[in-house]
């Protein structure tokens, strides 16, 4: 089963969020509540978790995109 990878609520929500890093690579193995993104929302760093244990299959957005709450970044092959 695919798990879509989105940026959820974050406190204050911002007016502008950006992918500041991806620390995974399509395909790579992860493991649910590891870390796998960072975004900036003003002039915070937050981290994105994985939602489940799978294979990264997509990732959605490159470093600096803007990006919004509920889109979804990437997609996870849960396993």
């Amino acid at each position: 089963m695919n798990i879509d990878v989105t940026v959820s609520a974050i406190s204050g929500e911002p007016a502008e969020i950006y992918l500041s890093e991806w620390l995974v690579s399509a395909g790579a193995e992860v493991a649910e509540g590891v870390p796998i993104a960072l975004v900036e929302a003003d002039k915070a760093q937050l981290e994105i978790l994985a939602p489940a244990a799978g294979r990264v299959l997509h990732l959605k957005v490159q470093p600096d995109d803007q990006i919004r709450l509920g889109q979804v970044i990437a997609v996870l092959e849960q396993q």
